[in-house]
C-alpha cells in the first residue's frame, strides 16, 4: 500500500513538473501512476490534496533539512557557506520542481503551506536567527534572508553556463566563495 502512494506522489511530481497545477489531470497522473484514476481518489480524495502532499514530501526531504544544524557554527563564514552550499545543490537538482513551484506560486495556484518562497525565507530566517542569536549579535536577518533569496532565485531563474550540482568541488567551492563575500555582515 505504501509503495502505491510513492508511485502515485511520484508520477504526480513528474505530471505536475510537466504541466503545472492547472494543466495536469487525474486521468494523466493515474496512467502515469500505472493505478486506476479512483485509487487517487481513494488515496488524497482532490488533485490538490495530491499536489499539497506531493510537494510536501519533497520539501520535508529536501528543504527543510540542515540550516537548524549548520545555524550552530561558531563561524559566520562558515555557516553562510554552508548554506549557500546546500541550497544551491538542492535547489539545482530540483530545479524542474522549483521553477514549476515559482510560476504556480506567481499565479496565486499555491496553499500557503507549500509556497516555496515563503517557506525557503522562513527556514533561512530561522537558521539565521539560532545563528546570530547564539553569538549575541544583533543583526537584521529578515534582509540576510533577502540577500540569500536573491542568490538562490538568480540561480534558478536566470542563464547559467552549468548547474551547480554538475561543478566540480572546487567549482562549487568557488561559487560559495564568492556568494559569502557578497554578504557583507557587520
Amino acid at each position: 500500500m505504501r509503495d502505491k502512494t510513492e508511485q502515485i506522489i511520484k508520477a504526480a511530481l513528474d505530471v505536475f513538473i510537466k504541466k503545472g497545477f492547472q494543466v495536469a489531470t487525474t486521468q494523466e497522473i493515474a496512467k502515469e501512476a500505472e493505478v486506476a484514476e479512483i485509487t487517487l481518489y481513494r488515496k488524497f480524495s482532490t488533485k490538490q490534496n495530491l499536489f499539497i502532499t506531493a510537494v510536501k514530501t519533497v520539501i520535508e526531504k529536501q528543504f527543510n533539512s540542515h540550516v537548524k544544524k549548520l545555524a550552530k557554527a561558531e563561524n559566520t563564514e562558515e555557516f553562510l557557506s554552508g548554506i549557500i552550499y546546500n541550497r544551491l545543490e538542492v535547489l539545482s537538482k530540483n530545479a524542474s520542481l522549483v521553477k514549476m513551484l515559482l510560476s504556480e506560486s506567481l499565479m496565486g495556484n499555491l496553499a500557503e503551506e507549500i509556497n516555496l518562497s515563503t517557506l525557503i525565507f522562513s527556514s533561512l530566517k530561522n537558521g539565521l536567527d539560532i545563528h546570530f542569536d547564539m553569538l549575541n549579535k544583533n543583526v537584521d536577518t529578515a534582509f540576510i534572508a533577502r540577500q540569500l533569496g536573491g542568490i538562490f532565485l538568480s540561480f534558478i531563474i536566470l542563464p547559467i553556463e552549468q548547474p551547480f550540482h554538475e561543478l566540480d568541488e572546487s567549482g562549487k567551492e568557488e561559487v560559495v566563495k564568492k556568494y559569502v563575500k557578497s554578504l557583507v555582515i557587520e
